[in-house]
This record gives C-alpha cells, sequence and structure tokens, in this order.
C-alpha cells in the first residue's frame, strides 16, 4: 500500500529567513523545505496559469534553506516538485506528439555561487508529466511530480543556509512554450522586514551562477518547490517487487507486476542482455495497478525484464529476473 504522509514543523530548529526544517526522525525521510509541507506546493505546476514558472536554459530558480538538523544521516537528496512537460509533433508520425527532449538540472552549495562539482543531473522530461492543456501526447498527463537525485551527505551543511538552485542545459528551453514548470506556494505569513529565501535568476546561460556576485538576481515572495530529503539509518526497509509476468501479443506485450513496502514511490520495468547490467526502459508510475504496454519491436527475443520499485528513503527492489518470450 502506498501511504501519502503530511509532514509539520514541531521543533524550534535553526532558521534563516523564512526557512524551515522538518523535525527528525530515524524511521521516515526528513525534508528541509521554505514550507513545513512539502506537499503544499500546488501552484503552476499542476495546471492553470503558469506564471511563466519555467525552467529553463536562461531561467533559473534559487532559494536559501536553513542548517541541516544534526542527526545521523546515511542518505541525502535534492529535489524539486515539476510539471507541464511540453510536446511537439513526431517529425515521422506527425499526427502523434513527443515530449520535448530535454535535462534538469539543481546544484546545492553552502553560497549563492555553484560550481560543475555542486552540479548534479535531476531528471529528464520524458518522466516529467505532460501539460494538462497539451495536445494528444503518449505521455502521462497530470499533475506536478517530487523528483529527487542523491547527493553526498557531505554536501549538506549543518552549520549553514544551503543553497538550492534548479535549471536546465537544454538550449530550447528559453520560454515557457517549450519548458517544463516549477511548482510554486504562496506563504501564509511574510513579514515586511524579513529577508528574502527566494529569487530569480533570469540571466543564466546554461549553467548556474558561479560567483556570488549577482547571482541572487530577483527577490521573489512566493516559493519555489526545493528541498533536501535526508534519510536516516531507521529508514532503510526492504522493497518487494513479485508477481512479474509477461503477456504478449500481436503487436506489444504487456508487463504488470506488483510493489509493496513503507511508502512506494515509484515503479518501473529494466531490461538487459545478460542479466548484469540493467537499463531502465519504461517510464516511473508513481501508483498502481502497475502496467505496462512495450512495442514488440523494443522487446528482443531472449532478453531479460525485471519490475523494478524504490520507495520515499531511496530504498530499491527488483523482481526476479523473466525471459523475453
Amino acid at each position: 500500500m502506498i501511504k501519502l504522509i503530511a509532514f509539520f514543523f514541531f521543533l524550534g530548529l535553526p532558521q534563516f529567513s523564512y526557512g524551515v526544517t522538518i523535525s527528525t526522525s530515524s524511521d521516515l525521510p526528513n525534508y528541509i523545505s521554505l514550507l513545513p509541507n512539502i506537499r503544499a506546493y500546488n501552484r503552476f505546476s499542476d495546471g492553470g496559469p503558469d506564471g511563466n514558472w519555467y525552467i529553463g536554459f536562461n531561467n533559473a530558480w534559487i532559494v536559501k534553506l536553513p542548517s541541516a538538523p544534526v542527526g545521523s544521516f546515511t542518505h541525502a537528496f535534492i529535489g524539486a516538485k515539476i510539471g507541464r512537460a511540453k510536446t511537439q509533433p513526431n517529425p515521422d508520425k506527425p499526427w502523434e506528439r513527443d515530449v520535448i527532449d530535454g535535462k534538469i538540472y539543481m546544484a546545492i552549495s553552502q553560497a549563492p555561487a555553484f560550481s560543475s562539482e555542486q552540479s548534479y543531473f535531476l531528471t529528464a522530461t520524458s518522466d516529467i508529466p505532460v501539460d494538462p492543456d497539451s495536445p494528444e501526447s503518449k505521455n502521462p498527463r497530470g499533475k506536478g511530480l517530487w523528483f529527487w537525485t542523491e547527493v553526498p551527505v557531505s554536501v549538506v551543511s549543518f552549520t549553514q543556509p544551503n543553497y538550492l538552485i534548479i535549471w536546465s542545459p537544454t538550449e530550447y528551453f528559453t520560454s515557457v512554450a517549450s519548458s517544463p514548470v516549477l511548482a510554486a506556494a504562496m506563504p501564509e505569513n511574510i513579514s515586511p522586514n524579513q529577508e528574502p529565501s527566494a529569487w530569480n535568476n533570469h540571466g543564466i546561460s546554461g549553467v548556474p551562477p558561479r560567483s556570488v556576485e549577482g547571482a541572487l538576481e530577483t527577490p521573489i515572495n512566493i516559493f519555489p518547490a526545493l528541498a533536501i530529503k535526508l534519510v536516516g539509518p531507521g529508514a532503510q526497509s526492504p522493497v518487494t517487487v513479485a508477481d512479474f509476468s509477461i503477456a504478449k501479443g500481436l503487436s506489444h506485450s504487456i508487463v504488470r507486476f506488483s510493489a509493496s513496502g513503507k511508502d512506494v514511490a515509484g515503479v518501473w520495468v529494466e531490461s538487459s542482455d545478460d542479466q548484469l547490467n540493467w537499463e531502465r526502459m519504461s517510464p516511473i508510475l508513481h501508483l498502481p495497478p502497475f502496467y505496462f504496454s512495450f512495442d514488440n519491436v523494443l522487446l528482443k527475443s531472449g532478453n531479460y525484464l525485471r519490475g523494478a520499485a524504490e520507495d520515499e528513503s531511496g530504498n530499491i527492489g527488483f523482481s526476479a529476473p523473466a525471459l523475453i518470450p
């Protein structure tokens, strides 16, 4: 069963500007965000007005988060809630539309300057839900989703503020017409004298600011959906993938399996020709039932498939490999 958990602020932990740190727990992931509830970021990426909040080659979003709470953490992630990927006609099949290819990156630093060593690939647009207002597309539509990428625990500061930035190196992403959209939320209480904790930088060119000067270009009073996730040793639990099956039809095959664990967050299908090197070949599904449809041209007889599932803490489980008939 997939459990949806809301997180609230309980402890008076160190804060910078608007920053809020989620109370620590050994059994659940701990989130650091500008809001106490990361599920509250529901503007722009879920449909309706987009606010021009696109993630672009020329458009980055920055937040200043508080120092992480003291604790024993084994894994760290940085992430963002993103939606509304854009589509374009398939050149070979103009009656079909494909998601515009692109990549999204994030970086973390203790100052608003970000080196290449502090930068991490977050997600490709092929995994981002398509804009609900886009023309027909093969990719799923829906609200924005949280995407996470693991970083060393050592890059997260427990004594200084943590700056996060999100941008795209894809040159085509220069407007909301082609780019995915970042989620945001309006804080309930803003003091007129409060220092800003969020900024927009519209002057980048495919890379984040390398120096502090000019990095915090435009202060904003709407909070971008950027966060840090910390996982302790108590959150390490097994994820089970079972009941894997392949039903082959005349033109397409259906793969189905079940996944269970604590807060299963996403599942996918992997392929291999030697059972040593595995490659994801499906989109990520976030809610059951877990059905996947593949064109038989993509399934090579004699190769192997397996199901994979990941929980909110980053634990991953796999099914037994199945031979493609």
